[in-house]
């Protein structure tokens, strides 16, 4: 098995941001251009509670119109992103619905939801294992972090325990960009979708065809019996995370590497591989996690 299509073309993007429609600082023109000079492919506004834009492309980056929608769930707070909604949705829309509810009506509407900043939010595994039809949940949201934050940007170790309990989570980095004074332009996707347009996008979320990342590259990750080998641009450190604490060959670090291999332990009950990369900056990219089958 491999995790992407050889050959086919990677689009960047970021499917969490504000502008001053709801709380962002920058307007959707001036938001976007950072981006777009950043050399982003495609990106989605997701301002509170609302649709502030048409799907439009502007130079060669599409934009594709999405939402942020908040519950209250006892002393969680679960904040849910909807990709490329119709506009009727958000005439529909009731706090009083309950995440599940409103993952459902971002469904019906069209659209993919996506679980933000799990982290932030305190979020249990139970909570986030319970939800239904999820797209992917956000592994690193950019403004969680400081200066903008307390330090709860990357949700993996949260994660890693959600595979452990079961549920398997296709993972997105986002900047949930709001202050545009450096938490911009900073965490993404990187995407193989057939074209740039709507449908081969929404194509591809559904079909896990894309990896989180800072700035890391991966070429391939391959699973083939009981080995798990990645590919990568040169970085300082290369991961294997399973849901067992212990197990040689974990980590791999050195100058420059661009490969590595893991052997699962069946005999150990390994049941999910989650591969990620890190550059001589810190700057990580992970792969969505691998389900080992029995």
């Amino acid at each position: 098995m491999r995790l992407f299509e050889p050959g086919k073309r990677f689009y960047k993007g970021n499917l969490h941001m504000h502008t001053t429609a709801s709380d962002g600082k920058l307007s959707f023109e001036e938001a976007a251009r950072r981006y777009q000079e950043a050399g982003y492919d495609f990106i989605c506004i997701t301002d509170h509670r609302i649709r502030s834009v048409d799907t439009q492309t502007l130079g060669k980056m599409l934009v594709l119109p999405g939402t942020e929608i908040d519950f209250f769930l006892g002393n969680q707070v679960i904040h849910i992103v909807g990709v490329n909604i119709k506009e009727s949705f958000l005439s529909r829309y009731d706090v009083r619905w309950g995440p599940q509810r409103g993952i459902n009506e971002i469904r019906a509407a069209g659209g993919l939801a996506i679980l933000a900043h799990p982290l932030w939010s305190l979020n249990t595994t139970e909570t986030i294992n319970s939800l239904l039809d999820l797209t992917a949940v956000e592994i690193y949201n950019s403004t969680s972090a400081p200066p903008w934050n307390g330090d709860r940007a990357d949700a993996t170790g949260l994660l890693d325990i959600a595979c452990a309990a079961g549920v398997l989570h296709n993972t997105v980095a986002v900047d949930d960009a709001h202050h545009y004074n450096g938490d911009e332009c900073l965490s993404f996707i990187m995407l193989q979708a057939d074209e740039l347009s709507p449908s081969s996008i929404m194509q591809a979320l559904s079909d896990g065809a894309f990896y989180a990342s800072q700035g890391p590259q991966f070429t391939q990750v391959h699973f083939e019996g009981d080995t798990v080998r990645v590919e990568c641009s040169p970085v300082a450190r290369i991961l294997f995370h399973s849901n067992r604490p212990y197990a040689p060959d974990r980590c791999w670090q050195g100058e420059g590497i661009t490969q590595a291999s893991y052997t699962i332990r069946r005999d150990w009950n390994e049941r999910f591989v989650r591969v990620i990369i890190q550059d001589e900056e810190g700057r990580r990219a992970w792969a969505n996690p691998i389900e080992i089958p029995y």
